[in-house]
């Protein structure tokens, strides 16, 4: 079978890993490709697994784009196209392109929540109007569409009309035993010091809701010592820094940027904390999972999957009050910490990248029978 992911780039994001680890973990017999239309500041390119060919766009325009992946498409022939975030470019594509590949989205987060990030354009109400438009034209279009958690699912059908019968819903794979080998990796010595530590990851936007994780901090910090380590790069680093010295944190915390190895650091947190707006699924926090950090996370479409509140996580609602007190909760209970790593271990392997992998088969096999 000939399988191509699209992709607009390979930067720090969720949706960029996901699609590199599922290709990569897809049966080595198939034809793999993963087609970029940029690599401009890629941190995933050295990760694309071997066998699989990286095809990177040289047209910088929408329409020239458009051309280059149909050409493309024309010649490579595949048998799937999955596209991650590229959904519109890409079904024009195939269509221009005249082939009958099968094309299957996917859709890593509510569209309604994208819709209201401001990190995007899409909140002005004539363009809104506008992506919605898009969304219920070309989704009904599409093959399949695979949706990272239920909610991302319901989100489509209640709002944009796409039908539950095209829905797979796939959770994110999660590379348990690459976990397992890097968080033998020492972290940096100059941590040595921080202690208690909340960890926090992912991508300094607007959507993961740093300030929130800050606040909370702040509201721990009258109360008790508290580190706060937070892994990730992103475009509110400044504004982020200017908030924690506002909010009289200072040095306790650590803006540690990507890092290639985050689980070294979550494994020696005593919480990890995932304070976004909204979530798709969630990734982040099967990993501390995995890690064996307890985590406290608020509620979200993606997040209330993972976390059974009280059995193998917390949940909160998005406020500093009840997320420091959730922390706290934790950070003074050694045996509750203990019950919550040992039952969230114990779920995690739903998530393991060979069984998620497998399932993606089977739809790959099912779609194109």
């Amino acid at each position: 079978m000939k399988i191509c992911f699209v992709i607009p780039t390979l930067t720090s994001g969720g949706a960029e890993r996901v699609a590199v680890t599922v290709l990569g973990a897809l049966d080595a017999r198939h034809e793999r490709t993963l087609y970029v239309f940029s690599t401009a500041d890629a941190v995933y390119l050295d990760r694309v697994g071997r066998g699989i060919s990286v095809v990177v766009a040289r047209e910088a325009s929408w329409l020239g784009r458009l051309r280059e992946l149909a050409r493309f498409l024309r010649r490579a022939q595949p048998d799937v196209v999955m596209p991650f975030l590229s959904y519109f470019i890409t079904a024009l594509a195939v269509r221009l392109a005249g082939v009958r590949s099968v094309v299957v989205f996917n859709q890593g987060t509510p569209t309604t929540g994208f819709l209201d990030d401001p990190d995007f354009g899409w909140r002005r109400p004539l363009r809104r109007r506008v992506f919605a438009m898009m969304t219920r034209l070309f989704y009904a279009r599409a093959h399949a569409v695979v949706a990272t958690s239920q909610g991302v699912a319901d989100d489509l059908t209640r709002n944009y009309g796409v039908p539950a019968a095209k829905i797979r819903v796939l959770h994110n794979p999660v590379d348990l035993d690459a976990i397992a080998r890097a968080v033998d990796e020492p972290a940096p010595a100059e941590l040595d010091g921080d202690h208690p530590v909340v960890a926090a990851a992912g991508r300094l936007a607007g959507v993961k809701n740093y300030p929130l994780l800050l606040r909370a901090a702040a509201v721990l910090a009258q109360r008790r010592p508290v580190h706060v380590w937070i892994l990730g790069e992103g475009p509110e680093r400044t504004a982020l820094e200017a908030l924690a010295d506002e909010q009289g944190l200072g040095g306790r915390v650590r803006f540690l940027g990507f890092q290639p190895n985050p689980w070294r650091f979550m494994a020696r947190a005593d919480v990890f904390a995932l304070t976004s707006t909204y979530e798709g699924f969630g990734n982040v926090l099967i990993e501390a999972m995995a890690c064996g950090t307890p985590v406290v996370a608020t509620r979200s479409s993606g997040t209330v999957e993972i976390v059974e509140d009280g059995r193998n996580g917390v949940l909160v609602d998005h406020d500093p009050e009840a997320v420091a007190a959730a922390i706290a909760g934790l950070l003074d209970d050694a045996t509750r910490r203990e019950a919550m790593v040992s039952s969230a271990r114990g779920g995690v392997a739903h998530y393991a990248l060979p069984a998620v992998a497998a399932r993606y088969e089977r739809m790959f096999a099912e779609l194109t029978a």
